[in-house]
């Protein structure tokens, strides 16, 4: 049975009861008692009130009023249901393409292929979506899983599985709805037919580190934006016609790092961090905002560097009046594991530092 922010509830394991103060996933809620409190419950130990269940009916014994004060006028039902979880912005773990995902995220962290699964649905764009998700059985139908909404920017926690439940999220189909206050014009329904081996859970190297997540899990692409998008850019409208959906095959994701496009070898990598490097339109930029373009475009390379395992990083930064070196060696001092000097002047003259990382 699904709640919502608002539902008068009866406990079934204890006298009493109370309504649904919040939603914190599919399978628990948090009710708010008589006596002020809220309480985290199973979903499968509460009993919807059949407020509207005729006098002679044997739903009418649950019929009872619990003083609890909250709000649940549709403004704050809404404001109340907090499904929505906002995304990271981690650029050191990587660059994730703007898009609607699955992701799968171990609850232990430690022990990656054994213990329970959360399945979120990620949307990674600018758009309010509306989503409705369906799973293949093996009688080759289909069963409702969820639907709903999810805001710009944010995930929504769709099951928590025991890993013997993983099969049952192998095949399915999501269809999505974008929605903007304003735009150009209206993006086109977009139309997932996925397909993930259960095998996939069961090795740990398939789980990887996420610029949206706070730790490693696998994440499914199902409908990138940009495909929306080529699409309305092809469309010519033409009056009362329909717009075609877009349809696509999942696909597992793997993370784009920054400090890739820097590698020089496998554990080794030169950034230089001239403006003319990091921005194409700089002559409007005074010297403190380039030097804090350079300072965070550092600071993202170095944590991404260390976090893929690099050896070696150097950076160049010019001579110049040494205000860029004398930040980086700031912020160098506040990393406990790395050594750093200047780097090789025969090859990078004498504005580099060399960085190198100790396991």
């Amino acid at each position: 049975m699904k709640f919502k922010v608002g539902d008068k509830v009866k406990f079934l394991n204890e006298s009493g009861g109370g309504v649904v103060s919040k939603i914190i996933s599919p399978s628990m809620v948090n009710v708010a008692i008589e006596d002020g409190f809220e309480i985290p419950i199973l979903t499968s130990d509460i009993l919807k009130i059949e407020l509207e269940a005729p006098i002679d009916s044997p739903k009418h014994m649950f019929r009872e009023d619990f003083n609890v004060n909250i709000e649940t006028t549709p403004e704050s039902i809404y404001e109340s249901d907090e499904r929505n979880i906002p995304l990271l912005n981690n650029f050191a773990k990587g660059v994730l393409a703007e898009g609607i995902y699955f992701a799968f995220v171990p609850h232990d962290q430690k022990w990656l292929i054994t213990g329970m699964l959360d399945v979120y649905i990620v949307n990674n764009t600018p758009y309010d979506i509306l989503y409705s998700l369906f799973l293949e059985t093996s009688e080759q139908g289909f069963t409702g899983m969820d639907y709903g909404s999810v805001n710009p920017s944010s995930m929504v926690l769709l099951d928590s599985l025991d890993r013997e439940q993983v099969e049952k999220w192998e095949k399915g189909i999501i269809q999505v709805l974008y929605h903007k206050d304003r735009d150009r014009g209206v993006l086109s329904p977009g139309n997932s037919n996925f397909k993930i081996k259960a095998t996939r859970f069961y090795k740990e190297g398939n789980y990887k580190d996420s610029a949206i997540l706070g730790g490693k899990a696998i994440i499914v692409s199902l409908l990138p934006l940009s495909a929306q998008i080529a699409l309305f850019q092809s469309e010519v409208p033409v009056k009362d016609e329909t717009p075609e959906h877009v349809v696509t095959e999942a696909k597992e994701v793997k993370p784009e790092h920054i400090i890739d496009k820097h590698r020089t070898s496998p554990r080794e990598a030169v950034v230089d961090l001239h403006i003319y490097e990091l921005v194409e339109d700089h002559e409007n930029l005074d010297s403190s905002e380039i030097l804090r373009i350079q300072v965070n475009y550092f600071t993202r390379c170095l944590d991404s560097a260390i976090a893929n395992n690099l050896s070696k990083i150097t950076f160049i930064h010019g001579v110049g009046t040494g205000v860029l070196k004398t930040a980086i060696k700031q912020i160098l001092k506040d990393y406990p594991h790395v050594e750093y000097s200047d780097a090789s002047m025969q090859k990078f003259g004498y504005g580099a530092t060399e960085v190198v990382i100790k396991g």
